[in-house]
């Protein structure tokens, strides 16, 4: 992880930029010596995990799924 001044920043901006594309590193800014922001690559997700978390998973069906439930119907008749 690289540290740069805050006043650095303005002139080498296009290079830190490049460095971070290149190497996949990150970049802490830093204004008198504390830290204020952070520069990371950015990466692109895979969507078709995080929207659909179950896809390609099997699916198993009960032999007796569509088998009428008798517990139920006396439940709902109370």
């Amino acid at each position: 992880m690289k540290h740069l001044e805050l006043d650095e920043t303005n002139i080498n901006l296009t290079v830190i930029i490049n460095e971070i594309a290149t190497n996949q590193s990150e970049v802490v800014i830093t204004r008198q010596g504390l830290p204020v922001a952070r520069i990371v690559p950015y990466t692109i997700s895979d969507p078709s995990t995080k929207n659909y978390p179950l896809r390609g998973m099997p699916i198993k069906i009960a032999t007796d799924f569509d088998e009428p439930m008798s517990e139920l119907w006396d439940a709902l008749e109370k």
